[in-house]
């Protein structure tokens, strides 16, 4: 026979979770920036970069090496911009390099405990700048959508 104090510390463990202790899988989080890379002689047609360097500005290390035409950037949350050096390594030995800035603010919806609470982005205008002048290899930035909501579709558009 099991004795009561056990089945009664069973039975306060079991009451004494709440349905916000774990957060699922599946909640939505942050949703991160899409960039889309276009061919901005045919602005309709996708362009994808290879070994594209991407640094967040005051960040030490690399965020990412990517090839593709379509990236997913975190923004900052405890800024109203986030910039990001962007060096593209090109069949020559030269290195390309842009700077953009994209001007953003944040709205935060609280979630629940487990989980804290998940950003929403909404660009400022205007939405972005670029931060360097000269031979660079982006040709144009282009907003898609100003909010910034999930990641089914692109956000910026980059042509190159």
């Amino acid at each position: 026979m099991i004795p009561r104090s056990i089945i009664f510390l069973f039975l306060l463990t079991l009451i004494s979770c709440e349905k916000d202790d774990i957060c699922l899988e599946g909640t939505p989080a942050t949703p991160m920036m899409i960039v889309l890379f276009k061919d901005h002689q045919n602005p309709e047609a996708k362009k994808g970069v290879s070994e594209l360097l991407i640094r967040g500005i005051d960040r030490e290390e690399a965020l990412i090496t990517f090839t593709g035409d379509s990236v997913a950037l975190p923004l900052r949350n405890n800024f109203e911009f986030t910039q990001y050096e962007l060096t593209w390594t090109t069949s020559t030995p030269t290195l390309l390099s842009d700077t953009i800035q994209i001007n953003h603010r944040q709205f935060d919806i609280y979630l629940n405990r487990a989980c804290g609470y998940k950003s929403t982005y909404i660009f400022e205008d205007p939405s972005h700048y670029m931060l360097t002048q000269g031979a660079g290899w982006i040709e144009k930035l282009e907003k898609i959508k100003d909010t910034i909501t999930d990641e089914k579709s692109a956000h910026l558009a980059i042509y190159h």
